[in-house]
């Protein structure tokens, strides 16, 4: 529940998206059958309204300076950050916002995964200065919202989210999108997750309901908060 959420590891329950069934997905198309499809789909399901829910709660989260670049991570893979992240980005381009989703898990590039695409450029071209980052995105065919993924990196230089070219992309971005979600990897498997949290005015953790172990997100949030990152929840 959201009180043992708040209460075992010190921060806030700021969404609780229902967990949907095989069952729900038997009137989508077949390469829609994933949340993000379902969402499309079903606009005013409970589903659906979680996301109107996290999309409120960010855009409230701070009065004089607001909220533009968003970090969604996890512990550990397979709690549901990916999904967070693309359902959230269709929302909130579904309610007439700009939004960028980047896909910062370069080892798997899970967006492309779900949604079947085969994408030339990544975040990790763009940092390279292989491409320009215009050159890179291609929009989501559902709704409006842009996309930065690429095919899953071979390598991983240590310092990329640290570097200067993260830094130019980041303030590139901001003076072009309402929204900016940056789709990272697991903080518990991946390094420079928590350097790449900490570019985001705020980091959104996700929690698998009855799986993910509380000591390891308790791990995950005070790591975040080492590295300067804003965890909202």
């Amino acid at each position: 529940s959201a009180g043992e959420v708040e209460r075992k590891l010190g921060a806030a329950a700021i969404a609780s998206v229902p967990r949907l069934k095989a069952s729900d997905y038997r009137t989508l198309a077949p390469g829609a059958r994933h949340p993000a499809g379902f969402l499309v789909e079903k606009p005013m399901s409970g589903f659906a309204e979680a996301f109107r829910i996290l999309r409120t709660s960010i855009a409230h989260a701070r009065v004089d300076n607001p909220v533009r670049v968003v970090a969604v991570t996890s512990a550990l893979p397979d709690e549901g950050k990916t999904t967070v992240s693309l359902c959230l980005a269709r929302i909130a381009a579904m309610s007439g916002q700009k939004v960028l989703l980047v896909d910062c898990d370069l080892r798997l590039q899970s967006i492309a995964s779900v949604l079947d695409a085969s994408p030339e450029h990544g975040l990790l071209d763009v940092l390279m200065g292989n491409v320009g980052w215009r050159n890179a995105i291609s929009e989501d065919e559902e709704t409006s919202a842009h996309l930065l993924m690429g095919p899953p990196a071979k390598f991983t230089p240590l310092d990329l989210f640290s570097s200067q070219a993260m830094a130019n992309l980041i303030g590139d971005l901001r003076n072009s999108y309402d929204l900016i979600i940056l789709d990272c990897a697991p903080v518990l498997s991946v390094a420079d997750t928590r350097t790449a949290a900490a570019r985001a005015d705020l980091v959104i953790m996700v929690v698998r309901a009855e799986k993910t172990p509380s000591a390891a997100s308790r791990t995950a949030i005070r790591e975040l908060r080492k590295a300067d990152a804003e965890v909202h929840g």
